[in-house]
C-alpha cells in the first residue's frame, strides 16, 4: 500500500495543483461576469496593488472677472488717426447757483459765469479753424450732476451745435458726480479714435454722488497707460480736493472769479490744446 501511495503522489495530480487548475478554467469561463483574477486562485500570492496617486478633487474653474479686471472700465476701441479730441465736463449741481465776481465788476450766478466762458471757447475755436483747416478737431461736452449727460456728442468741431448746446443748457440743481461725468468724458474720447485726448472739467465742488473721482481716475490712468490728458478747474473751490491728478496725468488750478476762469481756459484749451493740435492725415 505504501507503493501504491508513494507512485501515485509521482505520477498523478497534486490536489493542490488540481484545484488551481480548476480555478483557471472558470476564470477563463466566468471572467467577464465574476472578474477574476489569476492573482485569486488559492494558494496564489495576491498580485501588487499599484498606489493610486493622491490626485485632489477637481475644483470648477473660476469665471473670469468681466473685461479680464473686475474694476476695468470699458473704453472703445475706435481705430486711431491723426486728429484731437477735446471733451469738456461742466458741473451744473445746485452749487453753481451761486454767485461770484463776474468780468464786468458785478456778481454773477457762477453756471452764466462759466456758460460765457465757454461761448468764449465756441468763438476762438471758430477763428482757429479759419487759420488751420487742415487741423481735425473733435468736441464734445457733458454736464454733470447726480449724473452725467452729453449735451454736444463728441464729433467734428461744428460751431451751430455748439452754441445751440450752450443755449440748452438748464438752470443747476442736484449733486455732484464728478467720476461718473470723468468715466463717460473718457468713453467719448475713446470713440473718437483721436490720438491726442484731453479732458477738461470745470467744478466748484467735491464728488456727492457715484463713484469716487480719484478711483475713477486711477483706473482708467491704468488701463489708458496716461494717453489722456487731464485739466481741472476748481472754480470758486481749492485745488487741494482733487490732488490725486498729479499721480493720473492730471492738472489742477484754481479760478475764483470769472476773470480767472476765462484766463485758466484760455492757457488750457488755446495754448496748449490747440497749440498742439496735429494736421489730419492726407489721403
Amino acid at each position: 500500500m505504501k507503493g501504491t501511495r508513494r507512485e501515485r503522489s509521482k505520477t498523478g495530480w497534486d490536489a493542490a495543483e488540481l484545484l488551481g487548475t480548476l480555478f483557471e478554467l472558470l476564470c477563463m469561463i466566468l471572467l467577464p461576469i465574476a472578474g477574476c483574477d489569476r492573482g485569486d486562485r488559492p494558494g496564489a500570492t495576491p498580485a501588487p496593488v499599484a498606489a493610486t496617486p493622491n490626485v485632489p478633487a477637481a475644483r470648477p474653474s473660476a469665471q473670469p472677472a468681466p473685461y479680464g479686471d473686475a474694476n476695468q472700465i470699458p473704453l472703445p476701441a475706435a481705430q486711431q488717426r491723426l486728429c484731437t479730441a477735446v471733451v469738456i465736463l461742466l458741473d451744473t449741481s445746485g452749487s453753481m447757483t451761486q454767485a461770484v465776481g463776474d468780468r464786468a465788476g458785478g456778481r454773477s450766478p457762477k453756471h452764466q459765469i462759466a456758460r460765457q466762458a465757454l461761448e468764449r471757447i465756441v468763438n476762438y475755436t471758430i477763428d482757429w479753424k479759419k487759420t488751420h483747416p487742415d487741423r481735425d478737431l473733435e468736441l464734445g461736452l457733458f454736464t454733470f450732476s447726480s449724473s452725467a449727460r452729453a449735451v454736444l456728442p463728441m464729433g467734428p468741431f461744428d460751431a451751430g451745435k455748439s452754441r445751440s448746446a450752450l443755449a440748452s443748457l438748464t438752470k443747476p440743481g442736484g449733486g455732484t458726480a464728478i467720476g461718473d461725468a470723468l468715466r463717460r468724458g473718457f468713453e467719448a474720447l475713446y470713440a473718437s479714435g483721436c490720438v491726442r485726448k484731453y479732458v477738461i472739467c470745470i467744478t466748484d465742488g467735491e464728488n456727492t454722488t457715484g463713484p469716487r473721482p480719484d478711483r475713477i481716475a486711477r483706473q482708467l490712468y491704468a488701463q489708458t497707460g496716461g494717453e489722456v490728458e487731464i485739466h481741472f478747474i476748481a472754480f470758486d473751490t481749492s485745488a487741494k480736493r482733487f490732488g490725486f491728478l498729479e499721480s493720473v496725468n492730471g492738472h489742477i488750478v484754481e479760478a475764483a472769479d470769472g476773470a480767472q476762469l476765462e484766463a485758466r481756459i484760455s492757457d488750457i484749451y488755446e495754448k496748449r490744446i490747440l497749440a498742439e493740435a496735429m494736421p489730419a492725415e492726407q489721403p
